[in-house]
């Protein structure tokens, strides 16, 4: 693949270009992530193009990670502390991370993403580093609910240093809760919420996720707003479904039995014939001590799904 000249190159001549690309390609990456932070960083570089044909830019835009990830990958074999080579490195693998099909798969770029990223930390102290560790916390809440402090601490140091990415807050709160912190969860969920990207483009994975953690906080008051606005927004079914049965929860802890009802019957009227509402409109039915329409709710629940434990108890059956 020649992608600078007609004519054949030496192998030195065409390291040499490609790496001039790639630190070109850093400038680009850096200036679209934080483009899309909303904020803007002036980064120093020698050439903004190698040739009049081909964009650092353009590139990374371009969804060429995988060329980026090998090439990178080869210059480092000769000058492994080339920083820029580092940060490409790391940000390629967590964009390819993204893509993959497979748990396995996903965690080896994550990996590479976390190792080239560290590395690229260590090499030298820059005003990328508020980008570094953006990305960095991104990576290690990829790696599951066991790194969630790892990445807060990144996410946090890269707020700090006043690094603005679109999703920061949102996985901030998603990691604090992972930590149980489930105020600070809210605080940053709903800065989030209140931002310019999510005021007007409320998401409900976002209203779900700071009534979550209103709940943890046992705060139903809120808890019940955020569920409701949730319930207004959404257009998935499963999203739907999963709010009413929460609002429902709730309601019947605080033993308002008429709401709970409204809230398992919509289920079954929207979304058909569930064995978990018939459940919970059995144990509704028992709390108001009509014991017959208890148990005939339980018996539906049975029948939908035979391996109901809960209600299988409920009717003393093995």
């Amino acid at each position: 693949m020649n992608l600078f000249m007609k004519k054949k190159l030496s192998d030195y001549e065409y390291r040499l270009r490609w790496k001039r690309l790639l630190q070109a390609t850093v400038a680009g990456v850096c200036i679209v992530i934080l483009f899309l932070g909303g904020g803007f960083l002036i980064w120093h570089i020698r050439e903004k193009f190698v040739n009049d044909r081909i964009s650092a830019q353009e590139l990374w835009e371009s969804g060429a990670y995988k060329d980026i990830f090998d090439i990178s990958g080869t210059i480092l074999e000769e000058t492994p502390l080339d920083y820029e080579m580092l940060i490409l490195r790391g940000f390629s693998a967590y964009q390819l991370a993204l893509a993959q099909i497979t748990i396995s798969d996903k965690a080896v770029y994550i990996e590479k993403s976390i190792q080239y990223l560290r590395k690229a930390l260590l090499v030298k102290t820059t005003i990328m580093d508020g980008a570094i560790q953006y990305v960095l916390g991104k990576a290690y809440y990829g790696k599951g609910a066991e790194y969630a402090g790892l990445a807060v601490q990144s996410l946090e140091f890269a707020k700090q240093m006043g690094f603005s990415g679109d999703d920061m807050n949102e996985y901030l709160g998603i990691a604090y809760a992972a930590l149980r912190d489930y105020r600070m969860s809210v605080a940053a969920l709903t800065e989030a919420l209140n931002s310019p990207r999510g005021e007007g483009h409320f998401s409900d994975a976002l209203l779900l996720s700071i009534a979550n953690s209103y709940i943890a906080l046992d705060d139903f008051n809120m808890a019940i707003a955020y569920l409701m606005r949730c319930l207004d927004i959404s257009k998935d079914d499963n999203a739907k479904r999963l709010v009413r049965f929460k609002l429902g929860d709730i309601y019947f802890k605080q033993e308002d039995y008429s709401a709970a009802e409204n809230q398992y019957t919509a289920i079954l009227k929207d979304f058909g014939e569930n064995a978990d509402s018939h459940y919970w409109l059995g144990e509704i039915n028992a709390a108001r001590n009509n014991q017959i329409q208890a148990r005939a709710e339980w018996r539906k629940a049975v029948q939908i799904d035979p391996t109901h434990r809960s209600a299988r108890s409920r009717l003393t059956l093995r």
